[in-house]
């Protein structure tokens, strides 16, 4: 998986949405994946993890990886860009092929 800088960018804006609304959905009710489209990211097919309250990356990962969701998409080997976004204790990770 490479690192995508709109991506990344869409997956920014995401953590900083989660803490006001934790879910898939915007806070204005639209799909997580329209992040990508302003951030003008090129993408198929994506995904998303969101977490929110962990102190540490390793603390993110231990509950996504023991998450068969969440771990699905980490793991998914359609999945070729992805990007991270934190924001306080709100962490993202978006994935596009």
């Amino acid at each position: 998986m490479q690192i995508d800088p709109a991506v990344t960018k869409a997956a920014q804006v995401r953590a900083k949405e989660i803490q006001s609304s934790f879910s898939h959905t915007r806070p204005d009710g639209r799909s997580c994946f329209t992040a990508l489209d302003e951030a003008k990211a090129s993408y198929r097919g994506a995904g998303e993890n969101i977490a929110l309250g962990q102190k540490t990356p390793e603390e993110v990962m231990n509950g996504w990886m023991n998450s068969a969701g969440h771990k699905a998409n980490i793991m998914n080997p359609n999945f070729k860009y992805i990007g991270v976004g934190v924001d306080g204790n709100a962490w993202t990770q978006m994935f596009t092929y």
